[in-house]
């Protein structure tokens, strides 16, 4: 298999994931209602990944989707959480979570934004907090734009790692968040920016436990760190960005203070895990 198949790192992060996910709904195949389709799509999944990595295909459109094949199937395997976690985890850990941040902020921590809870600043939270689907496709684009093929995979195993940790994270810890767990003294003030996003991912993101840890702030702290080895200037341009879309998890309640402690944790551990498989072939 090792002549016929050039897997590389982030091929193997993936190819793991996709057979953890297999074993997990056979496992739980009696609480899972959609089972056999779930199976039946990770397997394809399977086979696309090992057929483009069979014997190095060429063509045009086979060498853009062997790189960017977990981006492809990112959003089916996000979204294919919303049948699973409920059922295999129907019991949500929002209160423990809720005790982790009263024990060290005291309160909710969406209760210290309650001054920004204006129409105006939930609008521009609004727009920074959807800066997480884009800086990780834009650094994966410029970087097969330009060739950096080597960073292109070591950014690739990165951001695979990140997102799947975290995938597993809802698995084991399912919370919906402070915005249907805590009754807060003051709605949302809602301007017209707020409101269309907030439907928008509503209506299309369909896994509501997704809180622990903070994906938002995993992958978009990971992905300002990998620009920072590409371009400094860049990495230095996008940290207010990244803050702000910290605080708009909070402010905005759809993150608790320790979703995002866990997120940044998470980003770390990706990137130091990533610099240590690709030590020898970066010099990071």
């Amino acid at each position: 298999m090792h002549k016929s198949f050039n897997l590389k790192p982030f091929d193997i992060v993936n190819l793991l994931y996709y057979f953890f996910i297999i074993g997990l709904v056979i496992v739980f195949i009696n609480q899972t209602p959609y089972a056999l389709f779930l199976i039946l799509s990770y397997v394809f999944i399977v086979f696309a990944v090992l057929s483009v990595t069979y014997k190095n295909q060429k063509g045009y459109f086979l060498s853009i989707f062997r790189y960017f094949y977990p981006v492809v199937f990112l959003g089916f395997i996000f979204e294919s959480l919303a049948w699973i976690i409920p059922f295999i985890q129907p019991k949500n850990k929002d209160i423990y979570l809720i005790r982790f941040d009263n024990a060290i902020f005291s309160k909710p921590v969406a209760d210290y934004f309650l001054i920004f809870n204006k129409p105006i600043f939930n609008d521009i939270f609004a727009v920074f907090y959807t800066f997480y689907y884009f800086l990780p496709l834009v650094l994966l684009y410029y970087l097969y734009k330009k060739q950096k093929l080597v960073y292109l995979e070591y950014s690739l195993f990165a951001l695979s790692l990140a997102y799947y940790i975290s995938y597993i994270g809802y698995m084991l810890v399912p919370a919906i968040g402070p915005r249907y767990s805590i009754e807060f003294s003051q709605p949302i003030q809602a301007g017209f920016i707020y409101s269309y996003i907030y439907a928008f991912l509503d209506r299309f993101e369909h896994i509501k436990q997704d809180c622990f840890p903070s994906g938002h702030v995993a992958i978009s702290v990971l992905a300002n760190m990998l620009v920072f080895g590409i371009n400094k200037k860049a990495g230095y341009f996008i940290i207010p960005l990244v803050i702000i879309l910290i605080l708009a998890t909070l402010a905005l309640r759809y993150h608790y203070g320790v979703d995002d402690i866990a997120g940044l944790l998470l980003a770390f551990f990706s990137y130091f895990v990533s610099k240590i498989v690709y030590r020898k072939r970066l010099y990071v």
